[in-house]
């Protein structure tokens, strides 16, 4: 059985080669000592102008490389994808989305704050293609070991699992936070920007079915299975269902590194950015790291 964290509520305030331009950007502050305790890490060597992001120049939107604070000869890289309304330039703003990056950051984790090819993508082909153009530009331009991670929050938990499922670049694990994983949920749910988003994003008039392919849900049946995924959410968030989107996902999963974290409050509320979420997310990184780079063996038991 699948483990399932029941965290403390937490009260934080949290609120190129070609054409690359280098941001400046406030060091973040240290990070909050974590309640699970980290996987030893190797011994890191510095890396230079860490905290400055990369920007990547794009027509449908900068996307931003935040270099790991040191690295262990190479790097593992996470892929950000936001929510609703969100750029990747915008992002740069929010102090809780760049403490939670900092903490990426010092781990050893290079960051690629995606635009999504717009703000309101809803995981259509472009920002697909979109997010492949980044993924190959950022993993030149560090020492990349390989390793893959999406993190989707909100609206991006779509591009996030569909870019591993269909391939788009080979991902190790996914981790999702409040996200809408059921593009057919919000496709039909009632919200009528909801479906106006969808329809201009996806070339749809109202009444139209959902073309094969852009939902993660329904589209690849078993394709996704045992991909390793950190679902958080909270049953009290009225914009995206947990038990229809998150849970749903998570019971069809069968990776036995998946953890399903249940978290408090409303739609990205002001703690599921903190350490509520990013000790879990640290944990599950390293260990899907070290499963991954162990030797075949017989697949373990799945943690109670």
């Amino acid at each position: 059985m699948k483990r399932v964290a029941f965290p403390l509520l937490l009260g934080a305030v949290l609120v190129s080669p070609a054409a690359l331009t280098v941001l400046p950007v406030s060091p973040t502050s240290p990070a909050t000592p974590s309640e699970i305790a980290p996987v030893q890490a190797a011994p890191v060597s510095p890396v230079a102008d860490a905290a400055a992001p990369i920007r990547l120049p794009h027509p449908l939107g900068d996307a931003f490389l935040l270099l790991p604070t040191a690295c262990a000869t190479t790097c593992p890289l996470v892929v950000v994808s936001h929510s609703r309304g969100m750029t990747a330039d915008l992002s740069l703003t929010r102090p809780h989305l760049m403490a939670l990056y900092g903490r990426l950051q010092n781990a050893g984790y290079a960051v690629l704050i995606s635009n999504d090819a717009g703000p309101t993508t809803w995981g259509a082909p472009q920002a697909l293609t979109y997010l492949g153009d980044m993924h190959a530009r950022a993993t030149r331009l560090f020492p990349f070991d390989g390793h893959t991670f999406n993190f989707g929050y909100s609206m991006g938990g779509l591009p996030a699992l569909l870019t591993a499922y269909a391939g788009v670049y080979p991902v190790s694990g996914v981790m999702l936070l409040d996200a809408q994983v059921n593009l057919h949920d919000a496709w039909q749910g009632g919200n009528a920007t909801f479906t106006a988003d969808i329809a201009a994003a996806h070339g749809l008039r109202p009444a139209d079915p959902l073309p094969p392919g852009r939902d993660p849900a329904r589209d690849y049946p078993g394709a996704g299975a045992a991909l390793p995924v950190l679902v958080a959410g909270s049953d009290a968030d009225s914009a995206v269902s947990f038990a229809r989107n998150g849970v749903a996902l998570y019971t069809a999963n069968t990776s036995p590194e998946s953890r399903l974290l249940r978290l408090a409050g409303p739609h990205l509320g002001g703690t599921h950015f903190g350490p509520v979420l990013v000790d879990p997310m640290l944990d599950f990184l390293s260990r899907v790291r070290a499963t991954q780079l162990a030797p075949a063996a017989t697949e373990p038991a799945r943690t109670p």
